[in-house]
């Protein structure tokens, strides 16, 4: 008789396997679902973007941004701020789920995925000690510049400038301090980043700004392997309304300054002085170590103020071109098409692009590229009113606001200013580069948007293009 115990076991086995693997899938979450909490890491040290205030809290554009992700989500969002490569090694070792913005580069792909939404862009600085005479790179011979260890300037550097002896540091707060206790002559910094340090310690004066190392955007990334999983909160980031996402990017603060360690000292002791003493020489003497430090304290709060002021001025200013940059633009342009909406005024709005402006700089160079931004926007300024609003949107690109202004006024102006810039060729080392633009004009409606207004003006700027080029087309009503 054949024995049909083993037989028996070995179903039993295979339906309890089979039982315990579907309550795991049905107990494990869809991949297409948000996870009810997501550890998000960054730099403690990346001021405006994300850091660590004195009271240890975590601070600054990006995490303005995930606190914004998480209340329109209804997600737990927790913070791990440290230094730069560490905060990559933590997306890479499972220890967070997302890194919150970091630029891609070609290393970083080999471990990270990153998502396709641009959060927003980061200039790159040299900043150089003013009485070194070296304004750019290739003319630093043998100094040393300054570089957090891991970051996408290192990785730059490495492939682009490999004669130039690097020395890393974890963060930037202690680069930008050894820059200013003199033991490095220049350091690279995103800006306003550089800014912000020198600023604060006194030194911006002893600084200069070579031209912009590169412009590249800052996006989310995970781990190589785990997006299948967080697809969800890429989808979630594009929810959020644009309108929403500028305004925590232009609402950072600045750590602010901490109460000296000798107020409450100084006044016990004084306090104690007086009891003992009994005697008003005692008590005259306490009242002005207060007049004294009272007024120590109101010069700090008033150094403190006049830097943030500066530096908000400067977070609004493209330090290039010297005008409005992409985040005034964006902040100036929705007040202007209300003021126009509401008292029923025309408002045109120009786009501008340079032509074959990438074949300037592979022809001539980045700071011959630089060169022409300059003169066209100091040409542009020339023809425009001080009611007119004129910015940097980023590369070749600009934009003009014109309040009072429909198309067929707006059309003779920008013919005259295309007119000027093709004349005025820009010298450079001694070498003529013939400049031209691109132009497209919308007229603000009622009913627009910012985005519908913006996307009319690049249609038309678009129909430019492709008209050859050095045109300018009107979008029609």
């Amino acid at each position: 008789m054949i024995d049909r115990r083993p037989l028996m076991v070995l179903t039993v086995l295979v339906l309890f396997c089979a039982t315990t693997a579907t309550r795991a899938v049905a107990a494990s979450p869809s991949d297409s679902e948000l996870p009810k909490r997501i550890v998000v890491a960054n730099s403690a040290s990346w001021v405006p973007y994300s850091f660590l205030d004195p009271a240890g809290n975590p601070r600054g554009v990006l995490i303005k941004f995930w606190r914004l992700f998480a209340e329109k989500n209804n997600v737990e969002v927790e913070f791990k701020l440290v230094d730069w490569a560490d905060s990559i090694d933590m997306v890479r070792n499972g220890q967070a789920h997302v890194h919150g913005g970091l630029i891609a580069t070609e290393e970083r792909k080999e471990t990270l995925h990153f998502f396709p939404q641009e959060i927003l862009r980061i200039r790159t600085l040299v900043f150089f000690e003013d009485d070194l005479g070296v304004r750019d790179l290739a003319s630093m011979r043998d100094m040393t510049l300054g570089v957090i260890a891991g970051s996408a300037e290192e990785d730059f550097l490495r492939k682009n400038f490999s004669n130039i002896p690097l020395k890393l540091f974890p963060n930037g707060e202690s680069l930008i301090k050894s820059a200013i206790d003199g033991e490095i002559p220049a350091f690279i910094s995103d800006y306003p980043t550089g800014y912000y340090h020198l600023i604060l310690q006194h030194s911006l004066d002893r600084f200069e700004t070579g031209p912009t190392l590169f412009t590249r955007p800052v996006q989310i990334a995970t781990r190589l392997g785990d997006s299948a999983k967080l697809d969800r909160i890429a989808a979630s980031v594009v929810e959020i309304p644009r309108a929403e996402i500028l305004r925590a990017l232009n609402k950072w603060l600045i750590p602010e300054a901490e109460l000296p360690l000798w107020v409450w000292p100084t006044v016990i002791a004084g306090i104690l002085a007086l009891v003992l003493a009994g005697i008003g020489m005692h008590l005259g003497a306490l009242r002005r170590t207060l007049r004294i430090k009272t007024q120590e304290l109101r010069l700090s709060l008033q150094e403190l103020r006049a830097a943030n002021q500066e530096l908000d001025r400067l977070a609004r200013l493209d330090a290039l071109t010297e005008i409005p940059n992409r985040f005034a633009f964006l902040e100036i342009a929705p007040r202007e098409m209300e003021r126009a909406k509401r008292y029923q005024r025309a408002l045109s709005l120009v786009m501008i692009d340079l032509d074959h402006f990438k074949a300037i700089n592979d022809q001539y160079g980045h700071q011959a590229g630089d060169a022409v931004l300059k003169q066209t926007a100091k040409i542009v300024r020339t023809h425009l009113r001080p009611s007119d609003i004129f910015a940097r949107l980023g590369g070749e690109e600009f934009a003009i606001l014109l309040p009072e202004t429909d198309t067929q006024l707006a059309v003779p102006l920008v013919e005259r200013i295309l007119d000027n810039v093709v004349t005025k060729a820009v010298v450079y080392d001694d070498k003529r580069i013939s400049v031209s633009f691109s132009a497209g004009i919308a007229e603000y409606l009622a009913n627009d948007t910012l985005d519908t207004f913006i996307g009319n003006g690049d249609a038309a700027l678009y129909k430019s293009k492709a008209q050859g080029r050095s045109q300018i087309s009107v979008t029609a009503a």
